[in-house]
């Protein structure tokens, strides 16, 4: 008797995991991006310097 050997998917799982990883990330950055953050491009800059560039 002969039997059928399954195929294995070879690349369709990968990338199916990657195609979703990349849906997910997308999604999170238009979920957080759309806020308004008034501290958005701000730099820290330490007290002490502030404190000698005024003198």
């Amino acid at each position: 008797m002969i039997y059928s050997e399954e195929k294995s998917g070879g690349l369709a799982l990968p990338l199916i995991v990657i195609l979703l990883a990349i849906a997910g990330i997308l999604a999170v950055l238009v979920a957080t991006g759309g806020r308004d953050s008034s501290t958005a491009g701000r730099v820290w800059v330490p007290l002490a310097y502030q404190q000698e560039s005024r003198q």
